[in-house]
């Protein structure tokens, strides 16, 4: 590499913050028809020009600058983004703190329905060296997704120095990944955490605590504005897609 595309560092220091999401959104396709729709949505919802918008976003959202964009989409359906980002230039320096800083998304759409159900996982990892905190994003990502299931890792590895020069483990203080959350959607999600803290190593995962069909039942809701017919079905047929529903998330909740 050229030098002069090179950029300078200060401030450098080994200590990573690395942020892990796997979101999953489940839908009850009603038809054969839907399916058709539903793939054309994820498509059309999820390419790589809308998540990278996204991306940009959540970068903004923690006090970073976008460096760099790489993204791919993928046929049948499904796409990726990668943006290297920086945190923001320090007022008296025109150059970027590099800090080896990255943010990337994966989505994996479920092509072939089972029993109706159509399962879309989306990944998202942050990993940042810095002051950057990615603890800032935890319910924007979620609400942003309007995900069902939500399992998120947190880990710290490497170390800095304090002003003294003595080596930190970790440059902030965390009991577990839930507190914090808002109220708002601890209201929303049952959640379930797990800690090894002495490792800085950190788990949470949140479910929906109710079921919504107008959330689920595709093409109602919100796909109506993407020109899709609502599909009528029975109290009988309501309560069997519920229950279907429910053991779906439960599943992903617990892992099995």
């Amino acid at each position: 590499m050229h030098s002069a595309n090179k950029i300078p560092l200060y401030g450098f220091n080994n200590l990573t913050k690395s942020l892990s999401f796997s979101l999953y959104r489940v839908h009850y396709l009603p038809s054969a028809q839907s399916v058709t729709h539903y793939n054309a949505y994820i498509n059309q919802s999820y390419n790589s020009e809308h998540l990278g918008v996204l991306l940009t976003k959540i970068c903004h959202a923690i006090g970073g600058n976008v460096l760099n964009i790489a993204s791919q989409d993928y046929t049948p359906q499904g796409a990726s983004v990668t943006l290297m980002i920086s945190e923001e230039a320090k007022p008296e320096s025109l150059v970027a703190h590099l800090d080896k800083s990255h943010l990337c998304i994966h989505t994996y759409p479920e092509e072939t329905p089972q029993q109706g159900i159509a399962i879309f996982r989306a990944d998202i990892e942050l990993s940042t060296c810095g002051i950057i905190s990615p603890l800032k994003v935890l319910d924007y990502v979620i609400e942003a997704f309007s995900a069902d299931v939500i399992d998120i890792d947190y880990r710290v590895r490497g170390m800095t120095r304090d002003q003294r020069g003595d080596k930190c483990f970790s440059d902030h203080d965390i009991v577990k990944i839930s507190e914090h959350l808002t109220k708002d959607t601890l209201k929303k999600y049952q959640v379930k955490d797990s800690v090894m803290a002495t490792n800085n190593l950190f788990h949470c995962k949140l479910a929906k605590r109710t079921i919504d069909l107008k959330h689920h039942i595709f093409n109602s809701g919100a796909h109506i504005a993407l020109g899709f017919k609502m599909n009528k079905i029975t109290a009988i047929e309501a309560r069997q897609v519920t229950a279907q529903l429910s053991r779906e998330l439960d599943e992903l909740f617990v892992g099995k």
